[in-house]
């Protein structure tokens, strides 16, 4: 009514129909305005920095200083030999007692533990600095970060982890022993204690099973034995150093075994597959590696020798076979000339068919019926070479058929049908049978056909031991089948495929072309890679179109959601631009254009991301001596504007992008994007806020450690020094790192370990339609420097 009457004054001489429509016009609005959602309030998103407050150094401070300058002078200066008694320098003893006697302020609380630690570190004796260590610890009141420190420098004693190693042996066995007890027991709580005796005994003959695949030296040990031999090399003249060198020889000499026991066994597999030559080599490899003990390990010694010997032997018949396959034969004058003949006459691309033939008449009237298979073999290969593939095949498989008694050239026709080179059909066809049988095997026996358990036990044994899984496995084949979809299954045929595309690649016009067109289709649609099932249906004549079209769609979605799993912007634009000039007029080729063109807009030298909730979790970040963010950002209020769950963009250089809730949008929506070009002071403090806030986290929970990224600490170190104004615009330096907060990483609750050294498990089994409950041991974890020792 306000509006109205205002309206009215202002336009006095207007029509009355005229004047109440603009008026009503003017109250909708008035009244959709005040229903919208607030567009952001909030323009001075940054405060300005605010100037560090003057300090005056207190008593304890400058006590401090002179303290921290007696450690440089103490470290500097000349230092006794390490058999003698380590000791704090006495005049950093003199500045210690002066600052412990003085009485601290509550912000200084933690500056004599500090001053303690420091002088412990002097000391050139680790073993002394860790002692001193252990005592510090046990002082009341530590700040969790001293903690931290010192509980890494106790953990850091070569002594006590290679014990606690060898403890992990232990543990591990001492759980496998649990396990095999109470998950049987265990697992007959529904089915009933009837089958309980039979299930226990079974366990315990895998249990002990199992132990042929231990080697002689575990994993554990073998990292005790590199802790103590660095230990021993640091510390030659230590008290324990004859006990290190005792269990250092112990150890040293199963380690030669178990490398040699590796080798021995790779050497009987190459005997087994038929090469005496690379078991005969593994063998020696063996032997020297137990040279520097020869009184040791005397069984394994017999039984490479063993190897050596069997391997020669076939060596040498595989050679005697070789040379009486190469012994020629007395030939008459006549026959070598005509050979002579026949020979230059295959070589000369000039030579007519006409010319061939009469020289092959002749060479064949010059020998007579002694030596028909070289004749036919002749035939065969300009057969060959004239095109007639099937044929040349199948006249030397009549070749081969003859056998080395009756042709020398036998060897050679039955060499060529098996190069899966020369002849890629042969070698299809016999893969395709072969891949058939197997994937029967694996659907009645599965895992069973491939190899046993207990690989280092005799095979009868090893398949005798799991006989009762092997024939519940079989009962429960059609099960399988049914599941397989969703449990997935081994690609038996890709052996066939690589075969099928050698024959296209050497014979793309050849007489079984199109059958093998149709069998790689057909694998590679249902292995769903869509890109090859299109360039095999390009090969095919009266494709139908609409199912090409599908295919290309298939494939430019396929190689879309391949864009999605690359980290460097110059490989997703690659593929981005690939698809959309391979596939223009399609729905994913215009898509993968708009990407692209989207990829090059939003290309900056970095792309590091902290999210609200990380800013949230760490307060110094977004705070005035970080950030600098404005407060009301993070209130969680509309109506003067909010940051958007991703948070802040580091784009490289000294650029920052704020990411805002857009107008009438949500979190979920995409953000709105307000851009700053930041103070070289103020990124420093961003980089100084994050370097504090990851290693704080990192100390107090293990979980809050930031994943390595070698571009993302380049960056943040060179803007810490303010040394970003040349920006490194390499798709190499980039890191697309994110900040984000231990919810974001783990969810609402993290799973932790329980206090309890074993866990209950419900287990449920169809493959021998077992249930029960029961607690199953923890092993202990494996180091993150175990994959060193395997």
């Amino acid at each position: 009514m306000l509006i109205a009457s205002i309206v009215r004054r202002s336009r006095p001489r207007a029509c009355p129909r005229f004047t109440s429509g603009v008026a009503l016009a003017l109250l909708l609005c008035s009244v959709i305005g005040c229903l919208a959602p607030p567009t952001v309030v909030v323009e001075d998103l940054l405060e300005p920095l605010s100037r560090p407050a003057l300090w005056i150094p207190r008593d304890e401070d400058l006590a401090a200083a002179k303290l921290a300058r007696a450690a440089l002078i103490a470290h500097s200066v000349s230092r006794p030999a390490i058999s003698d008694a380590p000791v704090v320098d006495p005049r950093f003893a003199k500045f210690l007692a002066r600052l412990e006697a003085m009485d601290q302020s509550k912000e200084n609380e933690s500056l004599v533990p500090l001053a303690i630690d420091l002088g412990n570190a002097t000391l050139d004796d680790p073993i002394a600095y860790r002692a001193k260590s252990r005592e510090l610890r046990k002082r009341a009141g530590l700040d969790f970060r001293i903690e931290a420190r010192l509980d890494r420098t106790i953990d850091d004693d070569p002594i006590q982890l290679a014990k606690r190693r060898q403890f992990d042996g232990w543990h591990r066995l001492w759980a496998r022993t649990f396990n095999a007890i109470s998950q049987p027991l265990g697992s007959t709580v529904i089915t009933g204690f009837v089958l309980a005796p039979f299930q226990l005994a079974n366990s315990v003959i895998h249990y002990f099973a199992d132990f042929s695949n231990e080697e002689p030296l575990s994993m554990t040990d073998r990292q005790a034995l590199v802790l103590r031999q660095d230990f021993q090399r640091k510390h030659p003249a230590s008290e324990i150093a004859e006990e290190l060198e005792s269990k250092i020889d112990r150890a040293t000499i199963r380690l030669e075994e178990t490398l040699a026991l590796r080798r021995v066994r790779a050497s009987e597999a190459a005997l087994d597959a038929g090469e005496p030559a690379l078991a005969r080599y593994q063998a020696e490899v063996a032997t020297r590696t137990l040279v520097p003990h020869p009184l040791e390990n005397r069984r394994l010694r017999k039984r490479i020798e063993d190897i050596q010997a069997k391997a020669v032997r076939l060596i040498e018949e595989e050679s005697r076979r070789r040379l009486r396959s190469l012994e020629s034969k007395p030939t008459t004058t006549s026959s070598r000339d005509s050979a002579r003949q026949l020979a230059r006459s295959l070589l000369a691309r000039s030579s007519t068919h006409p010319e061939l033939d009469q020289r092959l008449s002749d060479y064949r009237r010059a020998i007579g019926d002694s030596n028909r298979g070289l004749t036919q073999f002749v035939l065969a290969l300009r057969q060959h070479e004239s095109g007639y593939d099937v044929e040349a095949r199948e006249r030397l498989g009549e070749i081969a058929a003859l056998g080395p008694e009756k042709t020398r050239m036998a060897r050679h026709a039955e060499t060529l049908l098996d190069d899966s080179w020369q002849n890629p059909y042969g070698a299809f066809v016999r893969l395709e049978r072969s891949a058939n049988r197997q994937e029967l095997a694996w659907r009645l026996a599965g895992e069973w056909v491939r190899r046993t358990r207990y690989p280092n036990l005799p095979t009868p044994l090893a398949y005798l031991i799991d006989t009762p899984t092997i024939a519940i496995t079989i009962v429960l084949a059609p099960l399988r089948a049914l599941t397989s979809p969703w449990t997935g299954t081994p690609d038996w045929r890709r052996a066939p495929a690589l075969a099928g595309y050698r024959y296209l690649r050497r014979f793309p016009d050849g007489a079984h072309q199109r059958e093998v067109v149709d069998w790689l289709y057909d694998y590679e649609s249902d292995e769903e890679r869509w890109g090859r099932a299109l360039r095999l249906a390009d090969l095919m004549t009266n494709f139908d179109p609409d199912e090409r079209l599908e295919l290309v769609e298939k494939t430019t979605e396929k190689r879309l959601e391949r864009v999605d799993r690359l980290d460097r912007r110059d490989n997703r634009a690659s593929v981005l631009k690939g698809v959309a000039r391979e596939f223009p007029d399609s729905d994913g080729g215009r898509a993968a254009g708009l990407r692209a063109r989207a990829e090059v807009e939003d290309a900056s030298a970095q792309h590091i991301r902290i999210t609200k909730s990380f800013m949230l979790e760490n307060p110094g970040v977004a705070g005035p001596n970080g950030l600098g963010l404005n407060p009301r950002l993070l209130n969680d209020d509309d109506t003067d504007g909010e940051l958007h769950p991703d948070g802040v963009l580091l784009r490289g250089g000294r650029l920052l992008d704020i990411l805002l809730i857009a107008e009438g949008a949500d979190d979920e929506d995409p953000p709105e994007l307000r851009s700053r070009k930041i103070s070289k002071e103020r990124l420093s403090r961003v980089a100084a806020a994050l370097n504090e806030a990851v290693v704080r986290n990192g100390l107090i929970d293990v979980d809050a450690r930031q994943p390595a990224d070698a571009s993302r600490d380049v960056y943040v170190e060179r803007a810490g020094l303010g040394l970003t104004d040349e920006m490194d615009r390499r798709p190499t330096a980039e890191s697309t790192h994110v900040y984000e907060s231990l919810r974001e990483r783990y969810g609402l609750v993290r799973g932790r370990d329980s206090i309890l050294p074993f866990d209950l498990v419900f287990r449920g089994s169809l493959g021998d339609f077992s249930l029960g409950a029961f607690p199953r041991w923890r092993p202990p974890r494996e180091t993150p420097d175990a994959f060193l020792y395997r």
